[in-house]
This record gives structure tokens, sequence and C-alpha cells, in this order.
């Protein structure tokens, strides 16, 4: 069917055109790019106004702002993005809905805690999560600049990768590139909230889901990609699952399917990550692992090259009895 154009008079036009300028476009509008370096002003500020301070000063500040962030996550109920949306079924927004989500509700309570494997979970997991949140940031594209949920939402994503960079940087937690896959087992069971979540929001009446197709569609549902990817990103798909099994993302299982993007990619990159700060660890423990296994080599190749040596020699003994017994 052919598309009939409709007239438009030049005030709306112009109209139109200065709303499409105010909103959140991906890549393609002023403040999409304004508000990555709203995010990258936070970091440097606190950066700079913090980095002469004591480490008191430095851990309740950073500590605030992940406790602001915190409360955030349950004031936006109160906006009206989301007072449309009804109760009960809005309060799925302030559940453990995605990594991101999750994030924003534990890394205060991780914060105050002594638990290493959770600050490094803190690290690994929201300075990427938060990161990609604010460059690809999905939940808000299409929204005016100035709406409550565009600034909350940038807040929030700049929070989970903002704090957990300076935790690291003013040295209120030490890297330990050997935790690394404790971050995967967390990983891990972050996904399995979620979907747990989900499935008691289900319960609940909270959330629609009539069949288990439905509750397995990604792109359907905002689990942390804990259920699959959306149609979207099959082209990724194709380059990130080549060693993960057929039958674990045709069709997609449940967490299983990030076993191994998680293993070689994650881990590739956390510890990438952590050279900066660990560098000189991993090149004692690469020199220490050199060392053993040239002791090693050198244990195997004396045990064996004289068993050689002495089987020779039983060969060549034998050799000049046989040639004796000949002669005689």
């Amino acid at each position: 069917m052919e598309r009939i154009a409709e007239p438009c008079g030049g005030g709306v036009c112009v109209e139109v055109k200065k709303m499409e300028l105010i909103k959140i476009k991906l890549g393609t509008s002023l403040f999409y790019y304004i508000y990555i370096l709203f995010c990258l002003g936070i970091f440097f500020g606190l950066y700079f106004l913090l980095r002469k301070k004591s480490k008191r000063v430095q851990y309740w500040v950073l500590f605030g702002f992940l406790a602001f962030n915190f409360v955030l996550h349950f004031v936006k109920l109160a906006f009206p993005i989301y007072v449309e949306k009804g109760f009960p079924g809005v309060i799925r927004k302030s559940s453990f809905e995605n990594i991101c989500a999750v994030s924003t509700l534990i890394f205060p309570f991780i914060f105050l805690t002594k638990s290493k494997a959770g600050k490094d979970y803190m690290f690994y997991l929201g300075t990427v999560s938060g990161i990609l949140g604010c460059v690809a940031p999905m939940p808000v594209i299409n929204l005016e600049f100035y709406q409550l949920e565009t600034i909350r939402y940038y807040l929030c994503h700049g929070g989970i990768w903002i704090v957990p960079l300076l935790m690291v940087i003013f040295g209120l937690h030490e890297l330990d590139y050997r935790r690394i896959w404790k971050t995967m087992i967390i990983y891990f069971a972050v996904l399995f909230v979620i979907i747990v979540n989900e499935v008691i929001l289900i319960r609940l009446g909270w959330v629609g889901t009539e069949t288990m197709e439905e509750f397995l569609d990604a792109n359907e549902r905002d689990m942390g990609y804990a259920i699959g990817l959306p149609d979207g990103f099959k082209k990724l798909g194709d380059i990130v699952l080549w060693m993960t099994p057929k039958s674990w993302r045709d069709p997609y299982i449940p967490i299983l399917w990030e076993v191994f993007p998680v293993f070689m990619y994650g881990g590739a990159t956390w510890l990438c990550m952590s050279l900066y700060w660990e560098h000189e660890h991993v090149k004692t423990d690469c020199i220490a692992l050199k060392n053993k296994t040239v002791e090693i080599y050198k244990k195997l190749r004396l045990k064996f090259g004289k068993n050689k040596e002495d089987f020779g020699a039983e060969q060549s003994a034998a050799e000049e009895n046989s040639e004796e017994n000949n002669k005689e």
C-alpha cells in the first residue's frame, strides 16, 4: 500500500523537531553525549575532591552516593512514568529485576562489609555493567533529557561504576586477580536471584505470564540476559557462543548458556582490568610458575633419562653376550 504523506504546518514541524532534539537518542542526540560527560564529570569531580582527604571521608562519601541511589531506586515509583504503569505491577521496577537493579540494591551493604570477594564483584561487574548502561541507555531512549527518570537513570548507573572504581583507586579495597573465579560464582548467583525474583512476582500475580515460552522469551523480559539473548543480538551470539554446547543455546538454557562466555571473555576482561594494580602480582606468579615448570621438567628428564640410559646399557650387555655365545 502506498503511503500518503500528511500535510504538516511549518510551526507544527518545527515543534516536532524541537521535541526530538531534547530526547535521548543512542549516539545521535546532543543530550546522549551530555549525559555521558555528566557521569564523567561526577567521577573526576569526586576524584579531585576526595584524593587528598582521609580514608574515612572517602569511605563515607562513596557510601553516601550508593545509599542515595538505593533510596532513588524506590522513590522512582512516584515518578509519573512509573505511576502510569499501575500498582502492584510497578513494584517489579524496584525489585531485583536485572543486573544493574541488583547492584543498586546490594552495593551499599557490600560496601559496608569486609567481604573481599563481594567488593571484587562491585569492581568487576559494577564497572562493566555501569559503563555499558551509560553508553547504551536503552531504558531511557526517546525520553526527554529533563525527565526525572532520565536523571535518575544516569545517576544510578553512574554510581554503579564510579564508586567501585574510586574505591579501588583510593585504596579502600585491594584487588587480587586470584579471586576472579569468586566473582564468576557471585555473578551466576545474581542471575539465579533475578530468575527467582521474576518467579515470585509471577506467583504473586504482579507480573503476567501465561506460558513457559513467554517466561523464557528474552525479547520480552529484562532479566540480565539470564534467560538468553534477544533476537537483535543474534550476530553477537554467533561470535561469543562458539564454545557453548548447542543444547545449551538452542533453545537457551537459563544461566547455563552464559557459563563459557563468562569464563572466557569475562575472565579475560576482568584480568585486564586488574592488571594496573595487580601487574607485579601477576608477574611474580608467572615467574614462580615458570620456575616450577622448569623444576618439574628437570626432575622428569632426570628420572626418565636415567631409566633410558640403564635400558641402553642393559641392551648393549645383552648384545655382547649374544655375540660371545655365537662365537662359542
